[in-house]
């Protein structure tokens, strides 16, 4: 895994998790930053962290790719709070001018 990768991954990890469960959770994060970084539409757009439209459009591509990612054990309050840890740290690293900028 990359950096970016295992950060994520340590953002999304639960306390206890089966092998399965991890593997899981090291695909989601490998996908979202795919998702974020590659695809199309581009969801990391200049300066998306100053617009509430564009923080929006990230926060929603969060959601979407680990609410099919993630494990079945990660239930409606749990995928909720990962969701919100991951947008808060991408959301303080870009209004740093550090990672997820774009």
């Amino acid at each position: 895994m990359t950096g970016d990768e295992l950060e994520l991954f340590d953002l999304l990890k639960k306390e206890k998790m089966t092998g399965a469960e991890e593997q899981k959770v090291k695909l989601a994060a490998k996908t979202l930053l795919h998702r974020l970084r590659e695809e199309q539409p581009k969801v990391l757009v200049q300066d998306w962290f100053k617009d509430t439209q564009t923080q929006f459009r990230v926060r929603d591509a969060v959601e979407q790719v680990l609410h099919k990612q993630l494990p079945d054990s990660y239930n409606r309050v749990l995928f909720k709070k990962k969701c919100d840890a991951v947008f808060e740290t991408m959301l303080n690293y870009a209004a740093q001018g550090q990672k997820w900028a774009a």
